[in-house]
């Protein structure tokens, strides 16, 4: 009763006797029967599979795998970012205590379990993964939507009944690696032109929702840059022990006013249950790849325009 599918167990169990569910088959199956299977990657994927898989070589690889599409769903961060910015702004203080991230399922089931007279706190913006869906599923109605990221908790959060996720599939990377390797693909083998098979454009702050902090600085940044004299404070927890410890304290009083952000796990995504890499080297490229990014808000994206699409849909928020 107290399970929020964050899959911590799965990596801590000594024996390696707790698995979860694999859609390989499905996913599998379905680009077997000529369903049209696109691929929606967390921006966790830097350094997943080695130094030398570029985003560009594992798009091409994926390609090769029978996806579709590679889209990253630090596009849809970048529209979560300003749709939390806008709720922080609009709910806190004067209707809410302090609102909390939404982007991590597991951190926001335990919050509303634990401490139900706060689930009006957690913000209601779509997740990442659920803004990109809804997002691919309105240019392409056809297709089948596969999340690919490094969390246990978005298999429970595509299947929740509150609201429509439009994911249709959810792999780990472990899961994606597996699969690569059962096709004995050499991603570092590949050759592709980096410009031409480059993921979809998002920013710098949409790609460090990756890690613990990334969520909270980007939603704060955006509200710092609307309202240059406001002071936004923020507090942060990983792991599902410290994030009970800031409910606690948040529940004592203490942070009266502040945007929290909650992951389950140490280090935020790059430590998931379903990632192959050691965390602290991913930090490091992930860090790398967001100086990469083309833009650094989240404003500038081109798929901002978008917001107002989903926001006409009458499940947009539930």
């Amino acid at each position: 009763s107290k399970c929020v599918s964050c899959g911590q167990c799965l990596v801590n169990c000594p024996f390696g006797a707790i698995s979860d569910k694999s859609q390989i088959f499905q996913v599998i199956n379905a680009m077997n029967r000529g369903s049209k299977v696109i691929a929606c990657v967390a921006p966790a994927f830097v350094g997943q599979f080695g130094k030398a898989a570029t985003p560009a070589k594992l798009k091409a690889a994926m390609r090769i795998l029978g996806f579709d599409d590679v889209v990253e769903v630090a596009i849809g961060a970048d529209l979560c970012t300003v749709e939390e910015a806008k709720d922080f702004l609009a709910e806190v203080p004067e209707k809410l205590p302090f609102m909390g991230t939404s982007c991590c399922p597991a951190w926001s089931v335990m919050a509303k379990k634990l401490f139900p007279e706060f689930k009006d706190c957690i913000s209601m913006a779509l997740t990442p993964m659920v803004i990109t869906a809804r997002m691919v599923k309105k240019d392409h109605p056809d297709a089948r939507i596969c999340f690919i990221g490094p969390c246990a908790a978005k298999k429970l959060e595509a299947n929740r009944k509150s609201v429509r996720s439009d994911v249709d599939y959810v792999l780990t990377f472990e899961e994606l690696a597996g699969i690569i390797e059962g096709k004995d693909l050499d991603i570092d083998l590949l050759e592709v032109d980096e410009n031409e098979a480059a993921l979809c454009s998002a920013s710098a702050a949409g790609r460090g929702f990756a890690q613990s902090g990334g969520v909270a600085n980007a939603v704060a940044n955006k509200i710092k840059e609307w309202h240059p004299d406001m002071e936004v404070k923020i507090a942060s927890a990983q792991g599902l022990a410290d994030c009970k410890k800031l409910l606690m304290l948040a529940k004592a009083g203490k942070y009266n006013g502040y945007l929290l952000e909650g992951m389950g796990c140490p280090g935020g995504c790059i430590g998931g249950a379903g990632t192959i890499a050691d965390p602290a080297r991913t930090a490091i490229q992930l860090n790398k790849y967001m100086k990469e990014a083309p833009f650094t808000d989240p404003e500038q994206s081109p798929y901002m325009s978008e917001i107002h699409v989903l926001k006409d849909d009458p499940n947009f928020e539930l």
